[in-house]
């Protein structure tokens, strides 16, 4: 049996001088300790390929990019936005990214039955969240059934929560080690460079036909 080795912290996390943590909101501890927050850290359990392919930084290079644009957007909120708390900072390196946490994302809450939705008032809550952030000249560029969760409290009544800006850039970008979902950009990925606003309408009208008649087949949903 192999031997099980604790991968070293500069290999999957992005270092942070302390120069470079004051760039970075951190989350307070309470937070951190009460389990009510998802914290976003590197997947390691691509850690194995990444090796083979000689492209270990790209985790926390990807991490790196979605705090930073987790940053931007917290100065422009939207309640269709996840909610950004800070990042957590360990050892002088960005460990985790530190959100609110909710059950489902739109494809479980159907596939499982959580509850319903009204279609058209969360298609329309969706787009509005959409056309901020192309105001903003920014474009999310992975929409899809598994990067929206479904806000499910009294207070919102089942409306959209647009998650994973990992693939988010500005409007005219390259786009950086994240890049859409198999099924839901149009043309491709070879030719999915670039971040668009219309990557995200194609996705959206997309999604709008998926919630008339939901399939729950992970190949045609991406994740």
């Amino acid at each position: 049996m192999a031997t099980l080795k604790p991968i070293p912290d500069s290999k999957i996390f992005p270092e942070l001088p302390l120069s470079g943590a004051k760039q970075f909101t951190q989350a307070p501890m309470e937070l951190l300790a009460n389990g009510e927050v998802f914290i976003k850290r590197p997947n390691i359990s691509q850690y194995d390929i990444y090796k083979r392919r000689n492209v270990v930084h790209l985790l926390a290079k990807s991490l790196l990019e979605e705090a930073r644009t987790m940053e931007f957007l917290s100065a422009h909120p939207r309640s269709c936005f996840i909610q950004y708390h800070g990042c957590r900072i360990r050892r002088g390196y960005l460990t985790g990214i530190v959100l609110s946490r909710h059950s489902h994302d739109l494809k479980n809450y159907l596939s499982q039955g959580v509850g319903s939705i009204d279609k058209k008032a969360f298609m329309n809550a969706l787009e509005s969240a959409i056309s901020h952030l192309h105001s903003l000249g920014w474009a999310h560029n992975d929409l899809n059934p598994t990067n929206v969760l479904v806000d499910d409290s009294a207070a919102s009544g089942g409306m959209p929560v647009l998650i994973d800006f990992g693939s988010a850039g500005k409007i005219g970008s390259v786009l950086g080690t994240s890049r859409g979902t198999s099924g839901w950009f149009e043309g491709r990925i070879e030719d999915y460079t670039t971040s668009k606003k219309e990557h995200d309408i194609f996705a959206r009208e997309k999604m709008r036909l998926w919630l008339k008649d939901p399939t729950f087949d992970d190949d045609q949903i991406g994740k």
